[in-house]
């Protein structure tokens, strides 16, 4: 009963990607997203509307529908990760990073120490991931290490200045940009698309590129042109993984769509 990361098949096969930040603490809403077509979900334990406790069952709804879920740690403690990873996460977005030292923290904390790595995973067979203890834990660990996901979100002016260290990291699989962070950060606030935001994205994804870095954008655009035109400027950058939305934001979306309509 070994799982399989398919966002991470999708990835390595060259797909393109697509998949929305959750925040809402319902199951439904997960099974939802995995109706509707999308190949992952994040988890939002950093803002969302729940905490550790909530996560299993979001996490058993993403299986029910084979969607891959992946989860947004609140901060960069490693017993947090561990857990997360335990509860059956395929991967970690780990907010704020600024530094090596901090990637490469969070890279050991979803790790299990094999093969000379710096690993330090706690090893426990009898976790929901490891279907309960019935998993062969040998090929556990092993297949763990080889799929889970471990993204950087990319939000501060510090983060952007030590990109190159951050992207030539092993074990790093990707960079998410967050440019309503950045924003907030270089004092423009909610001016996602604001010329000094767009610059430091570009020195991001140019590093990326340099070390084989896949790179993650988020889509804002609310209506079909927008969208279209939004994910064609990333897609000319060489991006193919997106997250295009937030569950409130797809929901408050239609609910207004549905009102002008009424309204007309």
């Amino acid at each position: 009963m070994i799982r399989e990361n398919k966002l991470k098949n999708l990835l390595l096969a060259g797909k393109p990607v697509m998949g929305a930040i959750m925040q809402i603490n319902s199951p439904e809403l997960i099974e939802m997203a995995g109706a509707a077509g999308f190949n992952f979900v994040i988890l939002d334990c950093e803002h969302g509307s729940y905490y550790l406790e909530s996560l299993v069952e979001l996490l058993r709804a993403a299986d029910s529908v084979g969607i891959t879920p992946l989860v947004r740690i609140p901060n960069h403690d490693p017993s947090f990760i561990m857990r997360a990873l335990d509860a059956g996460a395929m991967g970690i977005v780990a907010p704020n990073i600024s530094t090596a030292t901090q990637a490469k923290s969070v890279i050991a904390a979803a790790r299990y120490k094999q093969e000379g790595n710096e690993g330090n995973r706690g090893a426990c067979p009898g976790t929901r991931a490891s279907w309960h203890q019935t998993d062969d834990w040998s090929i556990h660990a092993k297949q763990s290490n080889q799929t889970t996901l471990v993204w950087a979100l990319i939000e501060n002016k510090e983060g952007v200045d030590n990109i190159e260290s951050i992207t030539s990291l092993e074990g790093l699989d990707g960079v998410m940009l967050g440019p309503f962070d950045l924003a907030h950060d270089l004092g423009l606030l909610g001016q996602v698309s604001h010329p000094q935001v767009i610059q430091s994205f570009e020195k991001v994804i140019t590093s990326a590129k340099r070390h084989d870095m896949p790179v993650i954008a988020s889509l804002f655009g609310t209506n079909k042109e927008a969208m279209v035109q939004e994910r064609n400027d990333w897609t000319s950058k060489g991006i193919s993984i997106f997250s295009i939305g937030s569950d409130r934001r797809l929901i408050i979306n239609a609910m207004k769509d549905r009102v002008k309509i009424f309204a007309s």
